[in-house]
């Protein structure tokens, strides 16, 4: 209905014609997983407090590794791009972000790799989340229709979140809020990581 709607619109606020670049296709495919995962990062306080035993209050702090690692490797990241390219960068971001998520899964009940796999999921996040997608929609938006482009990221993650913590919950909710259906949530985020990487083979090298 909405992209009836916005198909008809004089001033739309989703510009449909954007689909029409297979490179935009992916990168907003890759945006929705990208929603998916930063998602998963909400999850990471509860999951400390069934595997690690920790208080609420200790437990969100377990969250402060991967915090630091996506604010050190954000303007590195930048750097990267100029010198290697988004389909690069975008492909070895989420495959760090993948193992960081597999990792997590399997080996949240130790403490030291627990706050490993979040500094692996926070680089990982780090070269997917900002600079690379909104480069894309630069090199593939209209001059007129840029700032529209980058809305486009920003509405394909915000869906990508909504859903995400849905699809997270339901799954951890479906093992009566264990340890196995935290694992198993982790798990599917990260097959999702791994259908993003499959994703930026399409990329075009810039």
């Amino acid at each position: 209905v909405l992209l009836k709607v916005e198909r008809k619109a004089v001033d739309p606020v989703i510009q449909i014609d954007l689909y029409r670049s297979f490179e935009v296709k992916l990168a907003t495919s890759i945006a929705v997983g990208t929603g998916f995962c930063q998602t998963a990062i909400v999850f990471m306080p509860s999951l400390a407090v069934v595997a690690l035993s920790l208080t609420t209050s200790l437990a969100s702090l377990m969250v402060i590794p991967l915090v630091l690692a996506l604010g050190v490797s954000a303007p590195i990241i930048g750097r990267l791009l100029d010198k290697f390219g988004t389909k690069i960068v975008m492909m070895v971001g989420i495959f760090i972000l993948a193992v960081g998520l597999f990792l997590l899964s399997f080996s949240a009940s130790s403490f030291y790799l627990f706050i490993a796999s979040g500094v692996v999921i926070g680089l990982g996040l780090g070269a997917v989340l900002g600079s690379p997608l909104r480069y894309i929609m630069l090199g593939e938006s209209p001059p007129d229709k840029r700032g529209a482009g980058q809305a486009l990221i920003n509405f394909n993650a915000s869906a990508g979140q909504l859903v995400g913590g849905a699809l997270i919950g339901a799954v951890i909710g479906s093992q009566g809020g264990k340890l196995a259906g935290y694992q198993s949530a982790y798990i599917v985020i990260g097959f999702l990581a791994v259908i993003m990487l499959l994703l930026t083979l399409g990329l075009k090298n810039r």
